[in-house]
């Protein structure tokens, strides 16, 4: 072997052996995510020192051992991913549900089986849900969807009511021991972004004796618990409760009011609650 030659591999030597202790980004690639269970698609080719266990595009197990970033500005970060092939750039593992940290250390990043973050941040954690079955509450204009006093004589309020008309007698009430069954179907957003629940205000007008309302979702049987009460005649009472939505004879964003004895009742829609909030 020349001198040349000797020189040479001295230089490859120094410039690419990688050590136990250290994992090195090279000139010519990229290599992260040792240690943390992800698959990473880089800019670059992958490392290739024989002591990285790193390579882009295969499964690589670095046991205890982890890789450090560091450097990078607002402008530069230290890592870029990406893929131009409308494949994901970066999937991360889901961790068994009985190794998820009860409490996350600051910087850490765990993905649930339910496909949600754990993020550790400075004396607390977030949950940041990222699953199918993520909802989000979304306010809303009021919005009125029934006034019992008005049906009898006006078909306003019938695009809202899924079942139940019948039950309101001609004063405008709700007849005790009977039911109606309204719809938010026609609530703005509620259908296109599938509200599973509404934030409804009730309201009683014209009691006639003391009594209740219970709200429920229209596609489960009524509980023996109230969501509003009243304790005389001529009361005007109201109450904002939180209630599941159902279907009722095909009819579906729907729940149910029962009226344990006649009242007329004003309905109000202050808030929904998505299941696909965006669209997804």
């Amino acid at each position: 072997m020349s001198a040349g030659e000797t020189e040479g591999k001295d230089n490859m030597t120094t410039e690419e052996t990688a050590t136990p202790s250290r994992r090195r980004l090279l000139r010519t690639g990229i290599a992260a995510g040792a240690g943390m269970g992800i698959g990473v698609t880089a800019l670059a080719s992958p490392a290739s020192a024989d002591a990285d266990p790193v390579r882009v595009g295969q499964d690589n197990d670095a046991g205890a051992a982890g890789t450090s970033l560091t450097g990078g500005s607002g402008t530069v970060p230290a890592l870029t991913v990406a893929n131009g092939n409308s494949a994901p750039a970066l999937v991360l593992t889901p961790t068994p549900a009985d190794k998820v940290p009860d409490a996350a250390p600051p910087g850490t990043m765990t993905v649930t089986p339910e496909g949600d973050l754990v993020l550790g941040g400075v004396n607390e954690m977030a949950l940041v849900n990222l699953s199918g079955w993520a909802n989000q509450t979304l306010a809303i204009a009021p919005q009125r969807i029934l006034d019992s006093r008005e049906v009898p004589r006006s078909s306003r309020y019938d695009t809202h009511i899924a079942g139940g008309r019948e039950n309101i007698d001609a004063n405008g009430r709700l007849r005790a021991g009977t039911t109606i069954h309204l719809t938010v179907r026609h609530v703005d957003r509620a259908a296109e972004f599938r509200a599973v629940a509404a934030y409804v205000n009730l309201t009683v007008v014209n009691t006639i004796s003391a009594g209740f309302l219970s709200a429920h979702s229209s596609s489960v049987p009524r509980s023996s618990a109230s969501s509003l009460n009243w304790w005389d005649a001529g009361q005007i009472l109201s109450n904002l409760v939180e209630v599941q939505l159902g279907a009722h004879n095909g009819n579906g964003f729907s729940f149910a009011i029962y009226a344990k004895s006649a009242t007329s009742l004003v309905v109000d829609v202050s808030g929904l609650v998505l299941a696909d909030p965006f669209g997804i």
